[in-house]
């Protein structure tokens, strides 16, 4: 969770303050005293220790002399050292081999290593791997012993200042693995609603905007942050890029067919490819497939049994034939996706509430499959309520499904202004005919103009109204 500089940093003052106590603990037989270095990893028993006299006269060893930071500095011919130690701490057992070699760093990988005794400190239950695999997974796994040992070690790091040899002192204790996957950390946040703070070292992030996704919709789908921000983008992003591409889906599409689905990224290649499979064997064409890839992927993350369960679902309510099925799909792949129970709320609604028959709903659906997608009882049964009070019959709307797409006060207000002017009655083979679908559709001045009426007495009777 640190940047390498940040852990190298931390690290300096604790390897050569152990370089020195090393040194003169094999030539005494003694304990050291203890260094008013804040990074020292014998505080606790230095802590113990009332009196200590260490006088460093000579080194006697063949070879080299010690500075005062530990660093190996110049050739001396003799060492002896006079280290005095109370009564007191004489009688406790501080000699101890065992707890000299807890009081070391650890190597635990390349290049990393830990303080076995102030990591003991926090987690006397837990082993190092445990931790390390816990802190930079969700957490979710955890026991609530190791949970709680976690928080308890989080808590006291976020009470020191960054910029302290305290904070490289506790941030170094757990390595993060990630660290020698190209991801720069500074100690990054637990939990966070944004990439903002992950941004500047991540990656995979920086390189994702730069394909064109938008971050901003990516961070607000669950669960997809914690993948993201620890994947590396040439090992796990760039072959599901490339699969994507092989699909048919042109370059400048990729970034969006990633914010509006990030979880391909998630998904095996392998479990990708079993659906297009699928499709293909219901004869589906490559150029049918890339188009449902662009306009809404969620199919492709979903499973084959689900998908033929979806499509078979499609075909017994509406009585399709497999090139209807193809055409729609193909066109409307977010119908794949969409809730089950909400499509056949929408069935029931216009079959056994307001009567549509089964060859007027097969046209409604053949016409503008997207109502289907719509709310049942908060929007379509207003619509329809709407129209109902106009006096449309099924038969005129199953003619003209668009219309219920439309916003229902904009259609009431057209409704009443052709009532007014006397051509509210739908029909092409009267004067003065109006189509009922225009009431949902364009902008005022485009419906005005189309319909051959001044904009200002539209705007005049809606002041009346």
């Amino acid at each position: 969770m640190l940047s390498k500089q940040a852990f190298h940093s931390g690290r300096r003052a604790i390897i050569h303050s152990q370089r020195l106590c090393a040194l003169i603990h094999s030539e005494s037989g003694n304990l050291p005293e203890r260094h008013e270095d804040r990074g020292d990893p014998f505080e606790d028993l230095a802590n113990c220790i009332n009196t200590t006299e260490v006088n460093l006269e000579r080194i006697s060893k063949k070879g080299k002399g010690i500075d005062s930071y530990g660093n190996v500095s110049k050739e001396i011919s003799d060492t002896r050292v006079t280290m005095t130690l109370s009564e007191h701490n004489k009688e406790r057992n501080y000699m101890d081999a065992e707890i000299l070699k807890k009081s070391t760093d650890v190597e635990i990988g390349p290049g990393l290593s830990v303080n076995t005794q102030l990591f003991n400190r926090f987690f006397p239950r837990t082993s190092l791997s445990e931790v390390v695999k816990a802190v930079n997974s969700d957490l979710q796994s955890c026991t609530p012993e190791t949970l709680a040992e976690i928080d308890a070690y989080l808590d006291e790091v976020e009470k020191l200042d960054p910029d302290s040899e305290e904070w490289d002192r506790m941030t170094s204790l757990i390595p993060h693995p990630d660290e020698n996957r190209g991801i720069k950390y500074d100690f990054l946040p637990r939990i966070s609603d944004s990439f903002e703070s992950y941004i500047q070292h991540s990656e995979t992030l920086q390189q994702l905007v730069m394909l064109g996704v938008d971050l901003s919709s990516v961070q607000k789908f669950p669960y997809i942050g914690n993948l993201l921000i620890r994947q590396d983008f040439k090992k796990d992003i760039v072959p599901k890029l490339l699969y994507v591409k092989d699909l048919g889906v042109y370059d400048h599409n990729i970034g969006h067919v990633l914010t509006t689905n990030p979880y391909i990224l998630e998904d095996p290649i392998s479990k990708l490819q079993s659906v297009v499979d699928y499709l293909k064997s219901k004869r589906f064409t490559a150029d049918m497939v890339s188009k449902m890839v662009v306009r809404h992927s969620m199919f492709l993350i979903m499973e084959v049994a689900q998908i033929d369960s979806k499509l078979g679902m499609f075909q017994k309510l509406f009585h399709l034939k497999g090139d209807e099925m193809r055409d729609i799909f193909s066109i409307n792949p977010i119908l794949i996706s969409h809730s089950r129970k909400k499509i056949q709320d929408l069935h029931f609604l216009f079959h056994d509430i307001w009567g549509f028959d089964q060859s007027q709903l097969q046209a409604i659906f053949l016409k503008c499959p997207l109502i289907f997608t719509e709310d049942a009882r908060s929007t379509v049964q207003s619509r329809l309520e709407v129209l109902y009070d106009m006096g449309i019959s099924t038969q005129k709307l199953s003619e003209n499904p668009e219309v219920l797409l439309g916003d229902q006060h904009q259609v009431r207000r057209r409704h009443a202004f052709l009532k007014e002017i006397g051509r509210a009655h739908y029909d092409p083979e009267k004067s003065g005919y109006v189509s009922l679908q225009s009431l949902a559709m364009y902008t005022v001045d485009k419906w005005c103009w189309k319909i051959n009426v001044p904009k200002e007495h539209y705007m005049m009777f809606l002041k009346t109204e």
